[in-house]
């Protein structure tokens, strides 16, 4: 405790509080400039139309039928913002920007439990300045809201599991209840609840007070899961589609292809079902012998239920191992090696007990397996297209073994393609945490190894879901948790550089943030300028970089040209750009062609009516050139990227370009024409 206090006055401490509250400073002034000035982007213009739905109805109710609960707490919040005062623009990004604050205490207190005040600290002052995080907490929607509740759910989370407060229990359960309304991946709170009872008793012999536990937090799970799929945005309405309607293929063969694991080849192939007789049979030996060794070593099992390394195998250690051993038979080595990770972090099977003997049958099923599958790959077309070079087919053939959950689309691409210096520090520094504690769990404390296992956890459950897209901001409420543990792994680089001495502290800080600054994260320029125009519709920033960040559009200047060029009532003006008619209310259409991903859940009333808008429909080339043969002068707004669509579906000089937004995304075009498609 006497070490504690003169820690605490030491000069290295000081003098990085001082440096977190300089960063706490920039921090708060670039997450509150000019919040409200810029209009809405396209996401923030669901969230909006839905608070008008409730400012005018009490709840999220689409004007044609059906509910938006996506972001539910958010919406009533702004609502109530508005109702005070606040513009729609405002109301939602000031939720956002306070509840980015509100994540920074907890994760101080995440901090300072897998390691000591300075590893707090450094994790603040990094997020505090952190890019991604202040756009975050600048857009209005639930990412930065969902976050905050992640990270005091963590805090809550270990006070209950490692020290059996029941304050923190129900802390617990209120953010899990409270998460899954702020945001739909809320869900994995809800499933987290059930976790504490495996990880206080990693032998797996619960008593009847855990089994209670577990189903009481297993009726939590039901609600929060129904909540979290249920599409409401048809209850109670008409059919959505027009009867004649064929989903596009692109959109069923992408339905399916997250199905086809490769087990399912098999059938095509007899000699292959016969040879995978091999594995399955040595993987049956194996669960046979680590049955055997869990029998005998029941006795010796005793007393071992605490978060520590257990001496003999354990019911857990005995499950894990045999759905390890089916993830590898299907093909599914990625799945495989995150349990066995899982059951390290957790001391279920800590890393050093695998070169036990009655564990060799366990390699090598799985080394068969491997061997199997690889010759399959290599041997079948029926992982990839003939014609390809080798490199492609050996990519192809490893991404068929991590297919699932598909970490490698939903994840690895997107933060490979947009941050890749800080994917790559973040997954060395992590995965260097994740071997010294599986290998040497002893020396590792129980609070870093429990946030490590929920770390992988929420990433594989993060890989298991079908997001709309590709996007790093879908696993955005897991960065600080990762800029937590990455720092106590460069703590424990720097003391074993250096030793346990003032050295070593001072050495922390300048390589957390030194590495910090080198990596995608850090831009001040970025932040200095975060109010002004090119930064906010990311004007001359890469493609690459661009996509890291939610897109902003100049859709209030699109919707004031209209105003003072178009005549309500005398022109037609169709929109086909997403939140433009919230700042321009005359447009007469939406255009959206049955061929456009979004028509499925952007259509209602069988096709007659634009979800969002309320606006009639216009779903097919046709039906907009039937507007055009009226005679009377047609505006059309539209994403730029479609023009090459659009005029090649009609003879040229059709339409003139009138108006493009400075960031070249969206189009006003405009014609009097009545000439037929070529």
């Amino acid at each position: 405790m006497g070490a504690q206090r003169g820690y605490a006055r030491d000069w290295i401490l000081w003098a990085l509080a001082l440096l977190t509250g300089c960063c706490l400073i920039a921090g708060i002034l670039a997450r509150f400039a000019g919040l409200g000035r810029w209009p809405l982007t396209v996401d923030e213009y669901y969230v909006a139309q839905s608070v008008q739905n409730i400012l005018r109805e009490g709840i999220p109710h689409y004007a044609c039928g059906g509910l938006y609960v996506r972001g539910l707490a958010l919406q009533y919040v702004s609502a109530g913002l508005q109702l005070a005062g606040l513009s729609a623009e405002l109301a939602p990004r000031l939720v956002a920007a306070l509840s980015s604050l509100l994540a920074l205490p907890a994760v101080y207190l995440l901090g300072r439990r897998v390691g000591a005040r300075d590893i707090g600290l450094l994790a603040v002052a990094i997020l505090a300045i952190s890019v991604w995080e202040t756009e975050v907490a600048r857009f209005g929607r639930m990412y930065a809201p969902f976050q905050a509740v992640f990270v005091w759910y963590l805090v809550c989370f270990l006070a209950y599991t490692l020290d059996r407060s029941r304050r923190a229990l129900v802390g617990m359960l209120v953010l899990s209840v409270l998460g899954v309304l702020v945001w739909e991946g809320g869900v994995f709170l809800a499933l987290a609840n059930l976790l504490p009872p495996f990880i206080r008793k990693p032998s797996g012999r619960f008593e009847a007070r855990d089994w209670k536990y577990l189903a009481g937090c297993a009726l939590l799970v039901l609600p929060s899961y129904w909540l979290a799929t249920a599409d409401l945005r048809t209850r109670g309405a008409e059919p959505t589609l027009p009867a004649d309607y064929q989903e596009p293929a692109a959109t069923a063969l992408s339905r399916l292809d997250s199905a086809n694991l490769p087990l399912s080849s098999l059938h095509l192939h007899p000699m292959w079902a016969l040879a995978v007789l091999l594995p399955v049979l040595l993987a049956l030996f194996a669960v046979v012998r680590l049955a055997r060794a869990y029998a005998g070593s029941l006795r010796a099992a005793a007393g071992t239920d605490a978060l520590a390394p257990p001496q003999a195998l354990g019911a857990l250690a005995l499950l894990g191992c045999s759905a390890a051993l089916g993830c590898a038979l299907m093909a599914q080595f990625g799945l495989a090696f995150a349990l066995v990770l899982l059951m390290g972090l957790l001391c279920i099977l800590p890393w050093p007990a695998l070169f036990r003997r009655e564990m060799w049958p366990f390699h090598a099923a799985i080394l068969l397996s491997l061997v199997l599958w690889i010759g399959f790959g290599l041997s079948t077309p029926d992982w990839h297209a003939p014609g390809l070079n080798r490199l492609h087919v050996d990519f192809l053939l490893g991404y068929e073994f991590v297919r699932f959950p598909d970490v490698v689309r939903q994840i690895a691409a997107p933060w490979g393609h947009s941050v890749p210096v800080l994917s790559a520090a973040l997954l060395v520094l992590i995965g260097a945490a994740c071997i010294h504690a599986c290998m040497l769990p002893a020396e590792t404390g129980a609070a870093e190894r429990v946030l490590l296992a929920l770390l992988v956890i929420f990433v594989l459950a993060a890989g298991a879901s079908h997001p709309p897209r590709q996007e790093t901001r879908y696993v955005f409420f897991l960065y600080p948790l990762a800029i937590v543990l990455a720092t106590m792994s460069v703590s424990r680089i720097a003391h074993e550089l250096f030793g346990a001495r003032r050295l070593a502290a001072a050495a922390t800080v300048v390589l957390a943030l030194l590495g910090f600054a080198l990596t995608e994260d850090f831009r001040p320029r970025h932040l200095w300028n975060i109010d002004t125009e090119a930064v906010t519709f990311r004007i001359g920033m890469p493609p690459r970089e661009a996509a890291h960040y939610q897109e902003r559009s100049d859709i209030r200047s699109a919707a004031r040209w209209l105003a003072a060029h178009a005549s309500p009532g005398r022109d037609i003006v169709i929109n086909s750009f997403p939140g433009v008619d919230f700042y321009y209310p005359h447009a007469d259409f939406y255009y959206m062609e049955e061929s456009d991903p979004r028509f499925e859940s952007w259509s209602c009333r069988r096709g007659r009516l634009e979800r969002w808008s309320n606006l009639p429909l216009l779903h097919s080339v046709g039906a907009l050139q039937s507007e055009l043969a009226s005679g009377r002068r047609v505006w059309l707004v539209l994403e730029t990227s479609r023009l090459p669509q659009l005029e090649s579906a009609f003879a040229a000089g059709t339409w003139q370009l009138e108006w493009s937004s400075p960031e070249h995304d969206i189009a006003i075009l405009s014609s009097h024409a009545r000439t037929p498609t070529q």
